[in-house]
């Protein structure tokens, strides 16, 4: 998503709170906001959020605030000095010429002297959304919000092998000069060495690669991880509220039934009122939007609670950690691609854990393999699916099982599998390669399995394999050691191999 032209500057916008900075760029801001406006002390709109723009055409950049928009909440004057004076403060403002309310905050900015109104479309149910042009892709945070975490585990061991491998290299040119310099062995020599130099630009080129995803994604990580914290607490303020609004509204509602039976001849000013207000229909659907936000601010804690559980960006050391509880975390994330929609088939997921103790791991990094295997096996089955008919789907539908077990007393084994359209062997020799995908440009960047298998195999030295056969599914085998710390040694060996 890219911003609207404006003559704002470029430079990071500064939204502070109780003295927290958060500093986003204007393509950040632009995304996480794709709703907001922008206007000056003349009312002038500087700068429209592109789905705004695309929903209102007629709000343009230029044109005066108060020729689109009114207030609704509170009760005030589209003016700037009243929302500079209560900046923070949350305005619910309508169309004049469309259908349409934005919720959100007014927040001044000193540096430039205007104001940001950062908000969203204002509905009551989601079914509002098609009539006004909206839909769930258009809102900052959606399926891709998981996209961040991707490659985020490899960052200090990237950064280590760069400076190896750089090293390793130097070393090898200097042994080409020695080599070179005699004359007896010089072409067998020089052949050996060149293979080895080239073996080494890969490797380094592999690990360059890597490192560049990983500050990549490591800057988008933080920001998301910082942005579900500061979600975290307004959403168990509401969480913890709810329950007494619930019971006020309903001491509310037996103090007027109780006047009603009292006086059932009211004045004809109240009972215009209660028919104004349709009081029996309010005293129904009051309770309905109660719970409703009650399951939302549930769903809401869940979500956050799993994204802070699969991140573990404060646990960088290894640890001991319930394995179960990394992977319900990364499914919880994918659960949208995973239940069925009108263009979406349903994918199962059969949980078959069994009795696991702590295991010591890096919890992080070890979510970021449950989810690229996860969602390499969700890929397959949707492209399955699309060439099934409708039938096939129903007589097969697709699953992915996930089972866990401990065995030769200290080892622990997570198997995830599919029936989907499983892998050929030339393909299966292939998979841990780094670069190499079967997916088209712009769906795969061909590292997910080769970190996943260095994630396994080099952090944790345990083993990583795959099992397929052409159209009977794929199961991928992780196994590593209850225990870490009893094979430090060999870490540090397979960390230091070239």
């Amino acid at each position: 998503m890219t911003m609207t032209s404006s003559p704002l500057t470029t430079k990071p916008t500064d939204l502070s709170k109780e003295g927290a900075k958060f500093y986003l760029s204007p393509q950040l801001f632009a995304e996480a906001f794709p709703f907001h406006i922008v206007f000056n002390r003349n009312l002038e709109i500087l700068q429209v959020g592109e789905v705004l723009q695309r929903v209102c055409p007629k709000l343009l950049v230029g044109d005066r605030l108060n020729d689109h928009l009114r207030v609704m909440r509170p009760s005030v004057a589209v003016d700037f000095e009243i929302f500079q004076k209560r900046s923070r403060s949350v305005f619910l403002l309508e169309f004049l010429h469309h259908d349409l309310q934005l919720k959100g905050q007014m927040s001044y900015d000193d540096t430039q002297d205007v104001i940001f109104f950062l908000c969203s479309i204002w509905v009551t149910d989601v079914s509002d959304l098609a009539p006004l042009g909206v839909k769930f892709k258009d809102f900052p945070i959606h399926d891709s919000i998981c996209d961040f975490l991707v490659l985020l585990q490899v960052r200090s061991t990237a950064l280590a092998d760069t400076q190896r491998l750089t090293t390793e290299l130097t070393h090898k040119q200097v042994q080409l000069e020695q080599a070179l310099a005699s004359q007896a062995q010089l072409a067998q020599t020089a052949k050996t060495q060149a293979r080895e130099l080239e073996h080494a630009l890969k490797d380094l080129q592999s690990t360059q690669a890597q490192l560049v995803q990983t500050e990549k994604m490591s800057s988008l990580g933080q920001l998301v991880a910082g942005v579900a914290h500061e979600i975290n607490n307004p959403a168990n303020f509401i969480h913890g509220n709810l329950t007494y609004v619930h019971e006020y509204v309903e001491n509310l509602l037996t103090l007027v039934e109780a006047y009603q039976e009292e006086y059932p001849q009211s004045s004809e000013g109240i009972q215009s009122l209660i028919e104004d207000i349709d009081l029996n229909f309010l005293k129904i659907d009051i309770t309905k939007v109660l719970n409703s936000m009650q399951v939302g601010s549930e769903r809401i804690s869940d979500i956050v609670k799993s994204l802070r559980i699969f991140s573990r960006l404060d646990e960088a050391e290894c640890k001991e950690i319930d394995l179960h509880e990394g992977i319900d975390s990364t499914l919880m994330i994918l659960r949208n691609r995973l239940r069925g929609r009108s263009n979406h088939v349903e994918i199962q997921v059969i949980r078959e854990y069994g009795l696991l103790p702590t295991v010591e791991c890096y919890a992080g990094q070890l979510n970021q393999v449950f989810m690229n295997i996860l969602s390499n096996a969700i890929d397959a089955l949707d492209d399955f699916n699309e060439k099934r008919t409708q039938a096939e789907t129903l007589l097969n539908p697709s699953y992915i099982r996930i089972r866990t077990e401990v065995f030769d007393d200290n080892w622990v084994c997570i198997r995830i599998s599919d029936n989907g359209p499983g892998i050929s062997p030339a393909i299966c020799s292939k998979l841990f390669d780094p670069f190499f995908t079967t997916k088209p440009v712009g769906r795969g960047t061909g590292l997910g399995l080769s970190i996943s298998h260095q994630v396994v195999v080099n952090r944790h030295c345990g083993r990583l394999y795959c099992h397929s056969e052409e159209g009977h599914g794929a199961e991928f085998v992780i196994e590593i050691p209850l225990r870490q710390l009893a094979y430090e040694d060999k870490r540090i060996l397979l960390t230091n191999k070239y």
